[in-house]
């Protein structure tokens, strides 16, 4: 594969110009797809903060190209996704990002009071198949408790 010649030209309805902007790609695939309808408007939105955040880190957590950080400064101060007394919202809605198949949860940074690691996963295109599936390691602590309890 190539290098363009000359980088891409933002268009003015897209961005400021400003050379530290970074876009998040979506593709009609996903958008079309049953588990991307399957997710609230605010569970979309927060898919594209984590996708934003992912080309912001300049820094991948544990040196994995597809891993970033969410932590309650960004989520809250910098996007204003949630408030900060809405902590319960945002996991709620990354646990619904994970439960179909958009993210996974490296490590979950409640034991440890650090940043939780995601990872982007393409599992999204096979949910609602059979051979859609969501490992208990994939899952917050959070999830996999509630996983334990849940009555067959």
């Amino acid at each position: 594969m190539r290098k363009r010649k000359t980088p891409y030209q933002k268009k003015p309805f897209e961005s400021t110009g400003a050379s530290n902007d970074t876009s998040a790609n979506v593709y009609m695939s996903m958008l079309l797809s049953a588990a991307w309808r399957a997710l609230t408007a605010q569970q979309q939105r927060l898919y594209l903060y984590c996708k934003a955040q992912f080309y912001a880190e300049k820094q991948k957590p544990n040196n994995d190209p597809l891993c970033f950080t969410m932590n309650q400064s960004k989520w809250a101060a910098l996007y204003g996704l949630y408030e900060k007394s809405n902590a319960k919202g945002f996991y709620r809605d990354m646990s619904a990002l994970i439960e179909k198949g958009f993210l996974t949860c490296v490590e979950c940074g409640a034991i440890t009071r650090t940043k939780s690691i995601y990872r982007f996963s393409s599992m999204w295109q096979n949910y609602g198949t059979e051979v859609f599936t969501v490992s208990p390691s994939e899952m917050t602590l959070a999830m996999q408790r509630k996983e334990r309890t849940k009555k067959p």
